[in-house]
């Protein structure tokens, strides 16, 4: 497409910024919900809308503060998954803290499938786009920022030990960006767990994957030169921030669908709803008195 806006010390023109403000809601229209906005510029950057220069990325962000202010943008259209917000639950009483927890009570879906699954992502603003998918299916979700740390994953070995010891087979899914380092990341998580803690696993990439470029249609870039570069055999390399959040999310939920057992999964999620409405139809009050008495009794 021809560019029709670049970042640069000349002043824009209102033209310009119109063109910019619509290739934004455009990019917003086509996703499922929030995204970052490291990866709007991603977006708008293969799109050839902006060059890809940090003092780009902080120019967007300085007309997306205006333009969310202004109401031209939606406050909601983003989120930040690298920010977080620690506060211990709190309740107005027993009988509130009871009923919240009828409304957050979930089966361990898992419990009765052949298989144990976590998802990896290279990137912390990747996770908050698909951590609606783990959260819905009960999958763990671990950023582990290009090469996990070795404490890291003597963790997860120790985890994972556990459950094969269940008779269970281990899956980790991960995403990270097609290029040399991303790779190199991936095979050494794969390697760690197999020669230093003895945990082999299977290990499956997911995105991105070179069928996806043409796909998706994905803006490309040079391989840069590295100490990976030697066992990498692409052409070229795409960022994972470049691949749509709800095509991600869909990669993520085929992938996990495709190891359950259908029936068993079924048989609980029914179990799962009869004891849910069971806790709600509880009268707390009366239950609470009653075992107040128990406890006078003893």
């Amino acid at each position: 497409m021809e560019t029709a806006y670049r970042t640069s010390p000349i002043r824009r023109s209102p033209e310009q910024m119109a063109e910019l403000l619509a290739a934004i809601l455009g990019v917003i229209d086509e996703e499922e919900g929030a995204m970052t906005i490291r990866h709007l510029f991603y977006r708008l950057v293969g799109l050839g809308v902006i060059e890809k220069t940090e003092r780009a990325y902080k120019t967007l962000c300085g007309h997306l503060a205006k333009w969310r202010r202004d109401g031209e943008v939606a406050w909601d259209s983003f989120t930040d998954s690298t920010r977080w917000h620690i506060a211990p639950p709190m309740f107005d009483n027993p009988e509130d803290a009871w009923k919240r927890t009828c409304r957050s009570y979930r089966r361990d879906l898992w419990a009765t499938q052949y298989w144990y699954i976590e998802v990896w992502v290279e990137k912390d603003a990747i996770a908050g786009l698909i951590e609606p998918v783990t959260r819905e299916f009960g999958v763990p979700l671990f950023v582990c920022r290009g090469f996990a740390s070795l404490s890291s994953m003597y963790s997860a070995a120790l985890t994972f030990k556990e459950v094969q010891e269940q008779a269970k087979e281990v899956c980790i899914y991960h995403l990270a960006d097609y290029d040399p380092s991303g790779h190199a990341a991936a095979d050494a998580i794969e390697r760690t767990f197999e020669n230093d803690f003895d945990c082999p696993i299977n290990f499956e990439r997911i995105a991105i994957l070179p069928e996806h470029i043409e796909q998706y249609d994905l803006a490309t870039r040079p391989v840069k030169e590295s100490t990976h570069t030697r066992s990498w055999t692409g052409a070229e390399c795409v960022y994972l921030y470049l691949q749509p959040p709800a095509d991600l999310r869909g990669h993520i939920e085929a992938a996990i669908t495709s190891r359950i057992e259908a029936r068993a999964w079924n048989a609980l999620r029914r179990t799962e709803k009869i004891e849910r409405e069971a806790m709600e139809r509880t009268d707390f009050s009366k239950l609470l008195k009653t075992n107040g008495r128990k406890k006078r009794n003893e």
